[in-house]
């Protein structure tokens, strides 16, 4: 889902090499004192280096919380639209939404995010477009297949000093873009509804056939039966007060109660995924069925947006720094358009005020902000200014279905506004 680590203020002088023990989240305090069995959590392969590490460490997310994006680039783009030619602040995590709207003609990008290996991933990515043709770029990240061998020797050609010092060898040979805490997640999870329905409902949940109508039907049968109705789903409900420290930002599990209302009703919260079929689904589509969803081509990888992102240069810059802060230290009005991922998600009142007037500082006359979050409160809304009158435009392209709020603002309130 979507984690503390990407914006946690832990200390810059402290390890976090992945493939390695990551640190646990010192700013929004650690998880609760449970424990669990790597086999209770894991009972499939894709799941147990995931689980090994929850119970060793009491930790989700690693040090590399996003390999990949977790939102649709084609609703982002048109949220933000027109990219050509603007100046562009944002979050960076996996680099891949940022890398999209550089490909996308903008001017100048200037990426922030707490997390050093976030920011190393996206800078070697970046370097990557820059120099592969796009089918090596999908080897060498793990989204084709490739011996360990050939990954290796890319790395060494595009790999600079920081994302060396950040990734362990293990991890480049098998494809970052398969180490990534969503990719594990989905994979695994993927893997044990294979193992608990037939081999036709599983391709129907896949999307290899039948219509949203079928996949409806499917799962309410599947909802009706004694394994799911007396045995995962009150059990989901019953831990849903200890699991939510390790799907959700801490600071959202302490000011709603969403996380553990998306726990205790999954398969509620999470219909909208079942029903829509994997391969119809950006985020799920590689993970869960091996396909890549072809908005990745349509807005990211192809020669033509990898000549674009190489001719970028320095003007796409990632720094490890908070999204207050990096806004903050931008000349005054300087950008046009600001993503912010769900950021929202991850700050106190305190700090979203601050991450306001850091947005007014920053953003030039006009601009547009873009974040999503986990619920249906507009946490940030009375530090901005209105809704885009497109914004409706903008949610209907939504097809990952993660996000029960999906907000674009003028970053300014118009003169007389409260």
């Amino acid at each position: 889902m979507h984690l503390a680590w990407r914006r946690c203020g832990a200390s810059k002088d402290k390890e976090y090499s992945f493939g390695r023990r990551a640190l646990p989240d010192e700013r929004l305090g650690t998880q609760p004192d449970w424990v669990a069995s790597p086999r209770t959590l894991a009972p499939v392969g894709g799941l147990r280096a995931f689980a090994r590490r929850i119970v060793a460490e009491r930790n989700l997310y690693g040090a590399l919380a996003f390999a990949e994006t977790a939102e649709s680039l084609t609703l982002i783009r048109r949220a933000l639209a027109p990219v050509e030619g603007a100046r562009i602040a944002g979050i960076t995590s996996s680099g891949d939404v940022l890398l999209m709207l550089a490909a996308q003609g903008a001017a100048e990008i200037a990426g922030f995010d707490m997390n050093p290996a976030q920011t190393a991933l996206a800078e070697l990515k970046r370097t990557a477009a820059s120099s592969l043709d796009v089918a090596t770029y999908r080897r060498f990240l793990g989204i084709d297949p490739a011996p360990a061998h050939e990954r290796k020797i890319l790395f060494d050609r595009v790999g600079r000093r920081e994302a060396r010092a950040v990734f362990a060898p293990d991890a480049i040979e098998a494809g970052l873009v398969n180490r990534g805490m969503t990719h594990l997640i989905i994979h695994g999870l993927a893997a044990l509804l294979a193992k608990t329905v037939a081999p036709e409902t599983m391709a129907l949940f896949l999307g290899e056939g039948g219509t949203d109508a079928d996949r409806a039907r499917a799962l309410d049968r599947l909802l009706q039966r004694s394994v799911v109705k007396r045995g995962f789903a009150p059990a989901l409900e019953a831990a849903a007060p200890q699991l939510k420290w390790l799907f959700f930002p801490h600071t959202l599990c302490r000011v709603s109660t969403r996380p553990d209302a998306m726990i205790a009703r999954f398969f509620e919260t999470f219909r909208p995924l079942f029903v829509g079929g994997a391969k119809k689904n950006p985020v799920l589509s590689r993970s869960a069925t091996g396909v890549l969803h072809p908005d990745w081509d349509a807005e990211l990888l192809s020669e033509a947006r990898f000549a674009a992102i190489a001719k970028m240069g320095d003007r796409l810059r990632f720094e490890t720094r908070a999204i207050t802060g990096g806004l903050a230290a931008l000349p005054p009005r300087w950008a046009n358009r600001i993503y912010l991922s769900n950021a929202p998600d991850y700050l106190t009142d305190a700090e979203l005020a601050a991450l306001g007037r850091a947005i007014a500082h920053a953003a030039a006359p006009g601009a547009r902000v873009l974040y999503f979050s986990l619920t249906d409160e507009d946490r940030l809304a009375r530090h901005l200014g209105p809704l885009s009158p497109d914004i409706e435009d903008v949610r209907a392209l939504d097809h990952v279905f993660l996000y029960p709020s999906i907000v674009v603002r003028n970053a300014v309130r118009n003169a007389g506004e409260t």
